[in-house]
């Protein structure tokens, strides 16, 4: 199951921009639905590809219930 994840932006460039992936710094295609971003927004990615922008407080909301879900359910035992 895929779903899209909130990544802040850490660089912009021409039809592309760079994220953070759980620590790691990586460039990704960016929707032209996106407009102009700035450093340290936020944007739900999905399947690889920056789709949209979210406000900061819904990016952490999002983050927080992942987190959440990640300790209630843990995968270390698989």
């Amino acid at each position: 199951m895929c779903q899209g994840i909130p990544r802040t932006v850490l660089e912009v460039a021409a039809g592309r921009v760079r994220v953070d992936m759980d620590g790691e710094p990586r460039w990704l295609p960016a929707s032209e639905r996106l407009g102009t971003l700035a450093v340290g927004e936020y944007v739900v990615v999905y399947a690889g590809m920056a789709l949209e922008r979210v406000s900061p407080e819904e990016a952490q909301e999002q983050l927080r219930f992942l987190r959440y879900l990640e300790d209630a359910f843990p995968t270390d035992h698989i």
